[in-house]
Formats: structure tokens, sequence, C-alpha cells
């Protein structure tokens, strides 16, 4: 009994298995600070600057760390130098800003996104305490009905077309200034109730009929009048006084 345990024992001490390699050695001996590309990363940062192709440098002094990141899609808000970001990622999937958590100068925030952006919504509002500006090198708006309501209007443009097929102005008081005006039109018609024009120079009227009709007094004055028919002249009415 006792030279069978023995046999056991020097079985087992001569098992013929090679032994395992020692796999903690190497994860021992790595520098915790340094990023080798397996080792996930989720922590915050300092931008120390930003690149071309919106490649940003950020740093953690406290740790010795420095990369190369990426703004992440739905990080929105563009960073800038001295902001604090939470990175996030690792060498496979890369190393990306996911969030700005602190800004360094505070009172101006800039989204930015690449390529074209879409806002959707039911309903949908844009509200500016002070100013709202809008700067494009095209702008166009399309809308089924709109409305514009505010206490001063002011509108400069280098050329100005409008197109509409049926257009009303109402004001309680209008005025036009420019150096020239034109108007084509296939009738006019206007009513007022008092009209007055100064014409500094000469003003001419042609047409092929020309009808004037005042229902009491018509007058018709100068220094030199001139009145020439070609063919005819008439003057009719009851009493016709000369001098």
């Amino acid at each position: 009994m006792i030279q069978r345990r023995q046999h056991d024992g020097e079985r087992a001490n001569a098992d013929p298995r090679p032994a395992q390699p020692d796999t903690l050695q190497p994860l021992l001996q790595r520098n915790a600070n340094a990023y080798n590309g397996d080792t996930p990363i989720h922590s915050a940062f300092l931008v120390d600057a930003s690149g071309e192709e919106g490649w940003f440098t950020v740093s953690d002094e406290a740790r010795g760390r420095r990369y190369q990141v990426k703004r992440a899609a739905s990080c929105l808000l563009m960073p800038n130098a001295g902001d604090k970001v939470l990175v996030s990622g690792d060498a496979a999937g890369g190393l990306y800003i996911i969030a700005v958590l602190e800004q360094r100068a505070q009172g101006r925030s800039t989204l930015h996104v690449d390529g074209e952006l879409a806002l959707s919504a039911d309903v949908l509002s844009l509200t500016g305490a002070s100013r709202v500006s809008v700067a494009a090198e095209t702008f166009a708006l399309q809308a089924r009905s709109g409305a514009v309501s505010t206490a001063d209007w002011t509108l400069k443009t280098h050329s100005c077309t409008l197109v509409s097929a049926d257009l009303s102005v109402s004001a309680i008081t209008a005025k036009y200034t420019g150096d020239h005006r034109e108007s084509y039109y296939q009738s006019v018609r206007e009513t007022t109730g008092q009209s007055t024009r100064y014409v500094t120079g000469t003003d001419t009227v042609k047409a092929v009929n020309l009808d004037y009709a005042a229902d009491f007094i018509a007058r018709l004055s100068g220094n030199t009048t001139f009145i020439n028919g070609e063919t005819l002249v008439k003057a009719d009415g009851k009493q016709i006084l000369v001098g």
C-alpha cells in the first residue's frame, strides 16, 4: 500500500505537460500611463490646441497623458483651447471628444457640424434675448404662409426683386425716395382726396388721347401759355371771356 502511494507521487511529479507562460508579468511591467491602444479611456482632459481636419490635442498634466483626438459627431459644441472635455475610446475605435464639460471663455459658444444640418420638429422656436443674426452665402425661406411683426424694420440690399400675383401695401404714411423711378403698367387707376405735385424741371406728358375734366373749376396758367392745334382749336361755352 505504501509502495503504491509512492508510485502515484512519482507520476504526479513527472507530469509531461509543459509549464504555462506567466501572462501577468508583462502586464505588471507595463507603464500605467502609457496609452498602448488596448486600454479604454473615459476621463476629462484639457484642450491644448485644435489642428487640421478636426483633430484636437488634449492633455492631462496630473497623469502625464497627451493625445490626439477627434470630435465625436454627437458633440455639437465646438471645443476651444483651454476647455475641459470628456474623452472616450481606445486605439481600435479611436479617441473622441464626446462632450465639453467646462468652457474657458464664457459668453460665446459655437455649434458646428460637418456637412448639412437639418432640424425637424412639429413646432420650432428660436429666441434671442438681444439679437438673432443669420449669415450665409445664399439664404432661402419657404413656407405656405408667413408673418413678420416688428416695431422697426430696415431692409438693405444691392438689388431687390419682388414678384407677386397679388400685392397689397397699407401704410399711414408712405415715402419713396430715389434718384430714378420707372413704372410699367397695363393700366393705372388712382383715387386720392387731394393731390399736389411739384416739378422743379419740365413735366412732360405724351399720350394718344388726353382728357382732363373738372366738375367745377379747371385752370391752366403760366407766364407764357401756348395752345396749339395742327388741325383745329375749339373753345365752347355759354360765355367765353378773353382778356
